[in-house]
């Protein structure tokens, strides 16, 4: 979490790879384990988390990696997980099929439930806070994210 919980140390990360765009926001999510199951599924997205860099060129993603006894709690945290700094991801604008925000449960308003499709054919599986304790940077960025892509 030291790696990543200020936005100057957040913002020095996407520079380092070239991934800062005109307009940055910057917020975690945690894999949704509910929807992504299954050793293939593990395969195909081996990460906990995403520290996530949404801007006008797309959607720049460093993996997060939880300990080994975060399985056991029901929401993993962000701020008890560990940057992977050799695995960054960038899906472009153009391979954004669909991005789609819901209340994580019905009379929960705190935590979002977010879908990435791409055109390739991927899909990613997210949950977020509204708010993350320990990210002064995540409140407004992640609304902001809300707000573009319009939450339910």
């Amino acid at each position: 979490m030291e790696e990543f919980n200020t936005i100057e140390k957040v913002t020095a990360l996407f520079e380092s790879v070239n991934g800062l765009g005109n307009e940055n926001h910057f917020f975690v999510a945690c894999q949704d384990k509910e929807k992504v199951s299954g050793a293939a599924a593990g395969m195909e997205y081996p990460y906990d988390g995403l520290l996530i860099n949404a801007n006008e060129n797309g959607l720049g993603m460093f993996y997060l990696k939880s300990g080994p006894l975060s399985g056991m709690i029901s929401l993993a945290n962000p701020a008890k997980m560990s940057l992977d700094k050799a695995n960054y991801i960038f899906i472009p604008d153009g391979n954004i099929a669909k991005i789609t925000i819901k209340k994580f449960a019905l009379l929960n308003s705190k935590v979002k439930r977010i879908s990435i499709d791409t055109k390739d054919g991927k899909s990613h599986k997210l949950y977020a806070r509204v708010e993350e304790k320990g990210f002064p940077y995540h409140k407004d960025n992640f609304n902001a994210f809300i707000e573009k892509y319009g939450a339910m």
